[in-house]
């Protein structure tokens, strides 16, 4: 007998819209952008198919009696955990003629996982939790399997078990929240824990500027505690809207904490070459040099009294002189 109030082919294809939209919605906390268009045609359907099959047992088992709410509770559950496995299974490098076998074992497990605690009433809180670590053991059984039918190997797994999207999406939305209460305008100096998360945040700034070599190189050198925060900065859309570029400035003048000195650089040879370069250039050139970077880097390219040494590490100078040389040459 159908459950009143719970039209599960409507809900489904709601659920599989919703992951459509987070999926091509530019800069979201919920997916990762290296996706393919292919790889996202394929997980909404799956988050389609899933939910659906979810909805139609509920609805067609006579001895369940669940409302709609219940039913959409246990169904949603199924739909967002398809979505964020199914992307793992894909950062994981899965190979695509396992992935949904395995995503059928999380989903039935789920499903009675479920159904279960909401019989026995169980709170909704201690319920998401249980799905969680149900999920999250069923995942880890599972390519297990494979590693023993020799699909992947050892290294192939522990590389896999450690990809969570969900986790990925938490963090991504914690640093976001971060960032904007340390950047809110206040008449009290700033925690020291607000100091660090605008350095990082600004730091993301200027590698989002640099080739990806170089990016790298600096971000190799930093505490690997804040790379994390800093690549999901990088990664964050507007991030130099986010935060008044006077805050930036004084930020950067902190990140030679962050960054550990290197006798390897000269930053004053550097500067010294760069200058040359600059002084020896048209207005014309460095204004399109400048055209569209921040403040901080206008300055480094426009104004010769601008404090580089006080600003900006020896490493990010040297970056940044070779990044603007380039631009320059090609101009």
């Amino acid at each position: 007998m159908p459950i009143e109030g719970f039209d599960y082919k409507a809900f489904a294809l709601d659920l599989a819209k919703q992951a459509m939209e987070v999926l091509v919605k530019p800069g979201t906390n919920a997916a990762p952008s290296t996706l393919t268009d292919a790889e996202k045609k394929t997980i909404v359907e799956t988050v389609r198919k899933f939910s659906l099959m979810a909805g139609e047992a509920l609805s067609n088992d006579a001895q369940l009696k669940f409302t709609a709410q219940n039913a959409s509770l246990v169904t949603q559950f199924i739909g967002e955990w398809t979505f964020h496995k199914s992307v793992d299974l894909i950062n994981g490098k899965i190979p695509p003629q396992n992935r949904e076998a395995i995503l059928q074992v999380i989903a039935a497990n789920i499903f009675n996982t479920a159904k279960l605690a909401i019989i026995k009433k169980m709170p909704q809180d201690t319920m998401i939790n249980l799905i969680e670590e149900k999920v999250k053991n069923v995942y880890n059984a599972e390519l297990q399997k494979l590693v023993k039918k020799g699909v992947l190997s050892e290294a192939q797994y522990k590389k896999a078990i450690s990809t969570s999207n969900l986790n990925d999406m938490v963090e991504k939305t914690e640093d976001e929240s971060m960032l904007a209460n340390a950047a809110q305008p206040s008449d009290t100096p700033p925690a020291d824990s607000e100091k660090k998360v605008l350095k990082l945040a600004a730091l993301a700034i200027v590698l989002k500027k640099l080739p990806k070599q170089k990016a790298e190189e600096i971000l190799s050198s930093l505490d690997k505690k804040d790379v994390k925060h800093v690549i999901n900065y990088m990664k964050m859309s507007n991030i130099e809207d986010k935060i008044d570029h006077n805050i930036i400035i004084k930020s950067l003048e902190e990140i030679k904490k962050i960054l550990p000195e290197s006798d390897k650089i000269n930053a004053g040879a550097i500067l010294k070459r760069y200058y040359k370069l600059i002084s020896m250039s048209s207005p014309e050139k460095l204004s399109k040099a400048a055209l569209n970077e921040r403040e901080f880097v206008r300055d480094f390219i426009l104004d010769s009294e601008f404090p580089s040494l006080e600003v900006f590490s020896p490493c990010v100078i040297q970056s940044l002189a070779s990044t603007i040389e380039e631009k320059i040459n090609d101009n």
